[in-house]
């Protein structure tokens, strides 16, 4: 046990020296410490207690309250926030069958957008993208930052030639090697189905690695083979719509899946508050001390208004109440409300911690930044997951160079494959906003001179040039090819080996 306002407790010298006065025969300590007024108002016609009893409760009493306040605690176990959090592969479909234009513009393009919805919709998803055809191939690993995928997908451009053939099992394959360090796990097809064969063996797959699988059918027809895949391993068969409907009924089955499946622990400290005895106690006897008055209620008021006159009540004594409320905001996404009891508190450095936390969650990225500085110990391994929150905040701003450089200072104290990622992906997209900078050439104004009567009447004292007009160097040439120029985006081929029975088939 120990006290959160330890500091309070030296105010227990001022009750000393009201005792240690309580001995000198000169003159009554109380009558000396209180004026006349508020010792008529203490004073009682019958009581059993006499004059120097009384004023030695007094200061019993008055010690009770400087306990209370000093505010005796006990640390216990740190309290778990938990949270849903699903692991969702998102497998396209890239065979030469997407390319038809029964839907417009392709089943390929239309794919791409609902994928992009469904990256939009799906908050606090572990994301990952593959494309699959007979092989399949990583677009981006399982991730949180669904912002950065979001971009990643505005700025790709893949070149890459696919085989035309559709492997099912290519997808489901490389979707369990993602999945594998994770609960909760998803599979969701973007794809026109495939042949309409017995799927088994990829039933029985997917059971064994504990995946449910759900489709976006991008076809007019039902794909029979592949409803009934996904409805025995849980999932759903969603025909597309041209509305967002389709993403949000499987974004929602997802949800209610995962409901209380995989968890993400939040430590947060709290204590065991001892306040309240000290204080029920002193308000005990301050009552049986003072309960033949008919004003006894005004008591406690007229103690604290006199005696501790210096002293505020801090709002730290209603932490707990506040820390209850703030998670109970959380859980419901209140992050505006959560916000407001954090900051009511008392915050040690774990607090800091989950503020800057909500602050994220509700878009306030340049001040969750500054709490998570606030945050920042001697733990190498928290501050490094502090820097890597600090990075995506800045990512989230779009100040890359800061992103940078903090996904820099996590690696460097605690090296994981996630941060790596990112930076890489910080790396690559400083550098195509570095050459998006480039600026377009402009117009140079030549005005006559004012006054000049030359410049005035000369037919060529007032023209235009335009820079590009003039021939530009070797060096000029090659930046103008590259400004124009998308660079490709590369794809990791996954390892698989199992195949679909209808994989073989030719075209």
């Amino acid at each position: 046990m120990f006290f959160l306002s330890p500091y309070l407790l030296y105010l227990l010298l001022f009750v000393l020296v009201l005792f240690l006065l309580s001995f000198r025969e000169d003159k009554d300590a109380f009558e000396k410490i209180f004026p006349k007024e508020i010792r008529r108002r203490l004073s009682t016609d019958t009581s059993s207690l006499t004059r120097q009893k009384k004023y030695y409760l007094f200061l019993v009493i008055l010690t009770l309250f400087i306990i209370a306040l000093a505010r005796p605690v006990r640390v216990l176990p740190s309290l778990d926030i938990t949270q849903s959090k699903p692991s969702v592969v998102l497998a396209i479909d890239v065979s030469k069958s997407m390319s038809s234009t029964a839907i417009y513009p392709s089943k390929l393009a239309f794919a791409k957008a609902k994928l992009t919805t469904f990256i939009a919709q799906a908050n606090g998803f572990n994301l990952a993208v593959i494309y699959y055809a007979n092989d399949a191939y990583m677009l981006y690993p399982l991730s949180q930052e669904n912002t950065l995928l979001l971009d990643l997908l505005k700025d790709a451009n893949i070149t890459q030639k696919f085989k035309p053939n559709t492997n099912l099992f290519a997808a489901l394959e490389a979707g369990a090697m993602l999945l594998k360090n994770h609960k909760n796990r998803h599979i969701v097809l973007f794809t026109d189905g495939g042949g309409d064969i017995s799927r088994e063996q990829e039933r029985s797959f997917l059971a064994s690695k504990q995946i449910t699988l759900s489709a976006l059918a991008l076809t007019s027809k039902p794909n029979k083979s592949l409803q009934i895949l996904t409805q025995k391993t849980a999932g759903r068969y969603q025909p597309f719509t041209y509305a967002p409907s389709d993403i949000k009924a499987l974004i929602a089955h997802i949800k209610q899946a995962s409901k209380g499946e995989e968890k993400t622990h939040h430590d947060i400290a709290q204590y065991r508050e001892y306040f309240r005895y000290p204080l029920g106690l002193a308000i005990v006897l301050l009552t049986l001390l003072f309960l033949p008055l008919k004003k006894s209620f005004i008591v406690p008021l007229v103690l604290l208004s006199y005696g501790f006159q210096p002293l505020t009540l801090q709002a730290g004594v209603l932490d707990f109440w506040h820390l209850h409320q703030a998670q109970n905001a959380r859980e419901h996404h209140n992050y505006k409300q959560a916000i407001k009891h954090y900051k009511q508190m008392k915050l040690n450095k774990k607090g800091y911690y989950n503020l800057a936390y909500t602050l994220y969650q509700n878009s306030q990225y340049h001040d969750a930044i500054a709490y998570y500085n606030k945050a920042l110990g001697a733990d190498k391994k928290f501050n490094a997951k502090i820097y890597y929150n600090i990075a995506t905040a800045y990512a989230r701003e779009r100040k890359l160079d800061f992103a940078k450089e903090f996904y820099q200072k996590s690696l460097a104290l605690y090296p994981t494959q996630i941060t790596q990622e990112n930076l890489s992906i910080m790396i690559i997209k400083l550098k195509n906003q570095r050459k998006n900078l480039h600026k377009t050439y402009e117009k140079i104004h030549f005005k006559p001179i004012i006054g000049n009567a030359f410049a005035q009447n000369n037919p060529f004292s007032n023209y235009t040039i335009k820079l590009h007009n003039f021939i530009p160097s070797e060096e000029e040439k090659w930046f103008q090819k590259i400004t124009k120029l998308k660079s490709p985006t590369y794809l990791q081929k996954l390892p698989t080996h199992k195949r679909s029975l209808d994989a073989n088939l030719s075209w």
